[in-house]
């Protein structure tokens, strides 16, 4: 497939800065019907995993055969994973000027590869904030143990809020990524520190991506289950 043609590279860029930018969505996708039809099975709500129209985008994305398996002999070879390539977890985001809640809830995800995918991106021309994700790359090492994960969240938490943010932002690396060329971001999941801005109240249109998170290698009950558990109800 045409999408993944540079895909070796592509991960050997990740592997080595912590992240990769992946070719526009839009060279390839009618990525605009997509985001109609996953926004009508979202509905009101924020987060929705793995509805029909978010998979029938998936499957065109040929995600299943293309990526996953490499991503999968990456976390085997660097990373020691010993779990299956079934273990993904897959949600449609869905954020506007009324859930500002969801702004600065700076976090490690539990997956070791997080692929951010983004269908609808709000207005590009003004400058207020549209909901930009900021990552902080490799701000920790990848945790060898459930304990050094927990302890390294926990740490972490202090910075989970707006001042927070900006004070990592003085002292460490980080970037910010609008996402307005619809190209897609890969990253290293639990080692960087991510998080998105507020939508302003100038902005009238919804934010929509797709989160894409692959191999938690924490135990069956560990603290990554906890949290989606926490999130579903």
């Amino acid at each position: 497939m045409d999408y993944w043609k540079n895909l070796d590279p592509n991960l050997e860029e990740l592997a080595r800065e912590g992240f990769v930018r992946l070719p526009p969505l839009k060279d390839f996708f009618d990525i605009e019907g997509h985001a109609d039809r996953i926004l009508d099975s979202v509905g009101e709500r924020v987060f929705v995993e793995s509805c029909d129209s978010h998979q029938n985008f998936l499957n065109e994305l040929n995600i299943q055969k293309e990526l996953a398996p490499k991503l999968l002999a990456l976390a085997q070879t660097r990373y020691g994973y010993k779990g299956t390539i079934n273990n993904q977890y897959h949600i449609a985001r869905k954020i506007g000027r009324e859930n500002q809640r969801e702004a600065y809830r700076a976090h490690f995800d539990s997956h070791l590869f997080t692929l951010v995918l983004p269908l609808r991106v709000p207005n590009i021309e003004t400058k207020d904030s549209r909901g930009q994700l900021i990552v902080f790359p490799r701000l920790r090492r990848h945790p060898r143990s459930e304990v050094e994960n927990f302890l390294g969240k926990l740490w972490y938490h202090q910075y989970a809020n707006r001042k927070g943010v900006a004070k990592l932002m003085a002292s460490k690396t980080s970037f910010e990524e609008t996402f307005e060329d619809n190209r897609p971001l890969l990253f290293l999941g639990n080692t960087n520190f991510h998080t998105n801005r507020e939508i302003a109240d100038s902005i009238t249109t919804n934010r929509l991506t797709l989160l894409a998170h692959f191999f938690d290698p924490s135990p069956r009950y560990g603290i990554g289950s906890f949290l989606r558990y926490v999130r579903k109800r």
